[in-house]
């Protein structure tokens, strides 16, 4: 199981965390890990094997704390969850919970607390890696600074192509996902200018944490991912615009 929570703050700043339990090969174990990416500053990553809960969903918000990396998190969304199961398999399933697809977040780092629009997700998976139908994968998420309107999309290229977008708390399967924004029956998203926030393989960044090592060594060197943050904005089909943040990324498989 793998928790995805983040937040962008108005001046581009964000913070992107995971809580991920893991039993494969013989392994149990949870990870976790934050990153901070200040603009114009190379990116703090810190991460921790120490057993921590899980994030908790609790009084209509989403709270999490770590105490090994000094981090505290509380997504307030303002949008219904969205759950799919991805792929049901004999080699197993995926399933995706959208649990924040746009949220007021607050990070609190160290003591210094920031604030931002935010977006958290859960994926259970029982699939081995070898056996995911991917060849690339490209996911992202938009929320408007006003945190009232959020895009959010999946999009499988390989042998079993697929594509998930939700907007306006619809999910809509026929989207056309592109490098620069994807079109759905919602409206049309608009990505700006990339800003880099990492370009790293997979399989090494994964093989540089001791007790994870021996899970990495089935996960190819070549698989890698490429992170991006940037301004967007959506226009829905009765053309009113919404400007935001959007996270996204690309992660190849061959």
């Amino acid at each position: 199981m793998k928790w995805y929570l983040d937040a962008v703050e108005p001046s581009g700043d964000a913070t992107i965390a995971y809580w991920t339990s893991l039993d494969w090969l013989g392994l149990s174990l949870s990870w976790h890990n934050v990153t901070r990416y200040t603009v114009g500053r190379a990116p703090d990553e810190r991460s921790s094997l120490r057993g921590v809960p899980a994030p908790m969903i609790a009084d209509g918000h989403i709270a999490w704390r770590s105490e090994p990396l000094g981090l505290e998190t509380i997504h307030e969304p303002s949008a219904a969850p969205v759950t799919r199961t991805l792929f049901d398999g004999e080699s197993g399933r995926i399933v995706w919970e959208c649990l924040a697809p746009t949220a007021r977040a607050r990070i609190d780092r160290d003591g210094v607390s920031t604030a931002g629009t935010g977006y958290v997700e859960r994926l259970t998976m029982t699939v081995p890696p070898s056996a995911l139908p991917i060849d690339e994968l490209r996911w992202g998420r938009f929320i408007s600074d006003d945190a009232a309107v959020g895009v959010t999309w999946i999009d499988w290229r390989g042998a079993l192509p697929s594509r998930w977008v939700v907007a306006d708390g619809a999910v809509h399967t026929d989207a056309t996902v592109r490098d620069d924004g994807l079109d759905c029956a919602a409206g049309r998203l608009a990505l700006g200018a990339p800003r880099t926030l990492h370009d790293r393989s997979v399989g090494r960044m994964l093989r540089g944490i001791g007790a994870l090592a021996r899970v990495a060594t089935g996960i190819p060197l070549s698989w890698h991912e490429t992170k991006w943050c940037c301004r967007a904005a959506f226009t829905s089909t009765t053309r009113a615009l919404s400007q935001g943040w959007v996270i996204h990324e690309v992660v190849r498989f061959t």
